[in-house]
C-alpha cells in the first residue's frame, strides 16, 4: 500500500483525518474522539502492485465483521485472524485514521539530528462488546521502537482507548491459529439442532478424540463433520482449549474457559 498525501497539521495540537465514506473529517485528537465510530472508517491507503513487490498483501476474511478486511503484510494478516479468534472483539477497520502530529514535532536520531514526525496512519481499529477501543500499530519486534509508537501511547491514553504494537503470535499458537482458522466459516457451523447436544458432550472436560466420537453417537452424524463442528466452535469461542499448548485430538477441550485464581 502506498499512503495518500496527508495533510501538515500547523497547530499545536493533534489532529486525526478519518475518512467516512469518501468525506474526510479533520478532527481534534482529544476525548472527543472516543464517541467517533472509527470501526466505519474507510482506509487511509490505496493498494499499489507491482512485479517483485517485496510485501504480501490482500484480504482477510473476517468473520468477526462478515467482511473482507484489508493487510499489507503477512504479519498483519496474522493479526487480523488473532482478532477474529478473540470474542471480545466486534468490529475492526484497517488503516482507520491519519494522526496529524502538531508541528515542530520532533525525535532525535541515532546521530543525535533532529527529524520531523509529521503523520502516522496505525494499521488497524478493533471495536469490543463493552465498547471499548483499542488502536492497533503492527511491526517486527525488531522495529517496535518506532518514536510515532510513543506518541500514538499518548494520544491513545487521552482519547480513552487502548493502545498496542502487535509483533506476531509465538509458536504453537501461530501454527494452531492458522490451521484452526480453516474452519471458521459458517460452513462448519453445527446445524441449530445439534449445537447444545455437541456443546454439551463437553461440559465435563475431555479430550478431543473421545468427545467427537461421543458427539458423534450423540448426534447421529459422522466423525468427520462433528471434528469440522467442534473445530468451528473452538475457533469463536464456544468451546476452549489452552492454545499455549499444541492442538491435538489428545488436547483437553471444555466447554467453559478456565478463568485465572
Amino acid at each position: 500500500m502506498t499512503p495518500r498525501q496527508l495533510p501538515v497539521n500547523i497547530t499545536d495540537q493533534t489532529r486525526v483525518l478519518i475518512n467516512f465514506d469518501g468525506d474526510d473529517q479533520n478532527v481534534a485528537g482529544d476525548a472527543a474522539l472516543a464517541d467517533v465510530p472509527v470501526e466505519r472508517a474507510q482506509p487511509l491507503r490505496e493498494f499499489f502492485a507491482w512485479k517483485h513487490k517485496r510485501n504480501y498483501e490482500g484480504y482477510w476474511y473476517s468473520t468477526t465483521v462478515g467482511a473482507h478486511v484489508r493487510f499489507e503484510s503477512l504479519l498483519e494478516r496474522q493479526f487480523l485472524l488473532s482478532a477474529d479468534f478473540n470474542p471480545s472483539i466486534v468490529a475492526i477497520s484497517a488503516q482507520p485514521l491519519g494522526l496529524l502530529w502538531p508541528a515542530n514535532t520532533t525525535t532525535e536520531t541515532t546521530n543525535g539530528r533532529p527529524r520531523a514526525l509529521r503523520s502516522h496512519v496505525p494499521d488497524f481499529f478493533c471495536r469490543h462488546a463493552d465498547g471499548e477501543a483499542t488502536l492497533v500499530d503492527v511491526r517486527r519486534p525488531d522495529h517496535a521502537n518506532d518514536p510515532h509508537f510513543r506518541l500514538t501511547a499518548e494520544l491513545c491514553a487521552e482519547v480513552g482507548w487502548h493502545y498496542t504494537v502487535f509483533t506476531g503470535l509465538r509458536s504453537p499458537t501461530a501454527e494452531t491459529l492458522d490451521w484452526l482458522a480453516g474452519y471458521r466459516m459458517d460452513r462448519f457451523a453445527p446445524a441449530p439442532g445439534v449445537r447444545d447436544p455437541l456443546i454439551a458432550i463437553f461440559d465435563t472436560e475431555t479430550s478431543l478424540r473421545p468427545g467427537v466420537h461421543a458427539a458423534s453417537r450423540t448426534t447421529g452424524l459422522a466423525r468427520d463433520v462433528v471434528l469440522g463442528n467442534v473445530l468451528h466452535l473452538l475457533f469463536h469461542g464456544e468451546l476452549h482449549f489452552d492454545p499455549l499448548l499444541p492442538l491435538t485430538m489428545e488436547s483437553t477441550i471444555r466447554r467453559h474457559q478456565e478463568v485465572s485464581p
